[in-house]
């Protein structure tokens, strides 16, 4: 019984996170080609790579996008994670290395700290042909 007692306002926490979330990104408001919600490791991202693109909110999911390349390079650049040089990871502070998403279609990577095992477990999911 006690167990269900803590269950609640755990519930409670994610359904208030998941609204907040909704409402930072703006889930449903903008639909790209019925995806609102996407993976960076699709293939083409969104389904359609010439008219979305995918900016993660983590590693593995993300929010579809028109390609607007204003909006998506703010993104980017509030985005502490999401970089496109090496460099860019160092200033914000997130890493030493941009490590590209295994996706050819996602012009950008993901900040992380090379001497890391967040490092090995990237590598392990990327292709033989990518490394």
């Amino acid at each position: 019984m006690a167990y269900f007692k803590h269950l609640a306002p755990f519930s409670a926490l994610l359904v208030a996170s998941f609204l907040m979330m909704t409402t930072m990104f703006g889930m449903g408001a903008a639909e790209c080609n019925g995806h609102s919600v996407c993976s960076p490791f699709e293939m083409p991202p969104c389904g359609d790579s010439n008219a979305c693109r995918c900016i993660p909110w983590g590693l593995f999911v993300g929010q579809c996008i028109y390609p607007n390349s204003l909006e998506v390079a703010k993104k980017i650049e509030e985005h502490p994670n999401l970089c496109q040089s090496s460099g860019e990871c160092m200033k914000k502070g997130s890493g030493n290395h941009c490590a590209a998403f295994p996706n050819p279609e996602i012009q950008y990577g993901w900040c992380i700290n090379n001497s890391s095992d967040a490092f090995n477990g990237f590598l392990k999911m990327m292709p033989a042909q990518q490394l």
